[in-house]
């Protein structure tokens, strides 16, 4: 019973298992080790970033730079011809809205900024917040920086 098969992937004369002749639920072909998927670390990198910048709108600066991140992590994971994984579609979802969010946020800032200067208690308290961190009243710093005066 010199090599010889016996249906169940044994071979007869040592009783070990016959990796090459056995049939398709014990082959070796189909118990090959599993690696991870190339570009999964920046995948979750992107989808983290994204993360982080959607609950940091607050600050307007850090979303700018982990959005950025956010997005070049995305780009970075993405191979030609394969799908996008999931992580890396989130991430790149967050990531732009976070940068739409700021980018809309600072436009309607400036814009609404003069408005709200002609209101005397805002105006007040812009000034004062000023005085006391930058030692100059708000409007004082725009008309020596920036001529520019609030109408009253």
């Amino acid at each position: 019973m010199d090599n010889q098969w016996n249906g169940n992937g044994w071979n007869g004369n040592d009783g070990q298992r016959d990796r090459w002749n056995s049939d398709a639920s014990h082959s070796s072909y189909y118990n090959q080790p599993t690696h991870r998927p190339y570009g999964q670390a920046f995948a979750v990198a992107s989808m983290v970033c994204g993360l982080l910048s959607v609950t940091t709108l607050c600050t307007v600066v850090l979303p700018l730079v982990l959005g950025s991140l956010g997005l070049l992590f995305a780009y970075l994971s993405h191979r030609s011809k394969k799908r996008m994984n999931t992580n890396c579609v989130m991430g790149m979802v967050l990531s732009g809205a976070a940068l739409v969010s700021v980018v809309c946020m600072t436009v309607y800032s400036f814009l609404s900024l003069p408005t709200l200067m002609q209101d005397e208690r805002f105006r007040n308290q812009v000034n004062s917040v000023s005085q006391q961190i930058y030692g100059v009243d708000f409007e004082e710093f725009m008309e020596q920086f920036y001529g520019y005066t609030f109408e009253k």
